[in-house]
């Protein structure tokens, strides 16, 4: 009777065990803010890995961010700036660990938009439309292997139609799951 109970015991013990390693393995993911960097002086991001159960290797990151002015010059005309960006890159992270090095390319197509107005003359003047400006990233990413807080300091030199502007960097916090 007790070598029964023992067998039994032991069989379900194989079934509990099996059953625990049996659960999906799923893409490591982060959501988070930016300040500054790809997104402008603002944005909101998500970021994904593009193999199942690693926390470093390739992946891609998609956001929206922008930049919101408002301005008045010596004639008293008030000019009003806007514009929102939609950050999308690739980047691969070197690390197997909480800290990685990250590495990445993408393009910030953006939407402007300024309103002129003037008292001396009382018309409003919009100035509309959509440019794109390409981004590197180099930097630092800590993200925790299971769930938990993310952050990223990063440097990002952007290429646009007005040339190349090194002095860029950005700094990410968010959730790590």
């Amino acid at each position: 009777m007790k070598s029964l109970l023992l067998l039994l015991l032991l069989t379900g013990l194989s079934f509990l065990a099996n059953a625990q390693t049996t659960f999906p393995v799923s893409y490591k993911k982060s959501i988070f803010v930016e300040g500054f960097g790809q997104g402008l002086q603002g944005s909101v991001n998500y970021d994904m890995r593009f193999k199942k159960g690693l926390q470093h290797g390739l992946g891609f990151r998609m956001g929206v961010g922008g930049i919101f002015t408002g301005t008045s010059n010596a004639d008293a005309a008030n000019k009003a700036n806007g514009v929102i960006g939609f950050p999308v890159g690739l980047n691969y992270l070197i690390g197997k660990n909480k800290s990685a090095f990250e590495a990445g390319i993408g393009t910030t197509p953006h939407y402007a938009r300024t309103d002129l107005y003037s008292p001396t003359k009382p018309k409003i003047v919009h100035e509309n439309g959509w440019d794109t400006s390409g981004y590197l990233n180099l930097g630092y990413r800590f993200q925790p292997l299971d769930n938990g807080f993310m952050f990223r300091l990063n440097w990002t030199p952007v290429l646009s139609s007005t040339g190349f502007l090194a002095q860029n960097f950005g700094a990410s916090a968010g959730y790590s799951f």
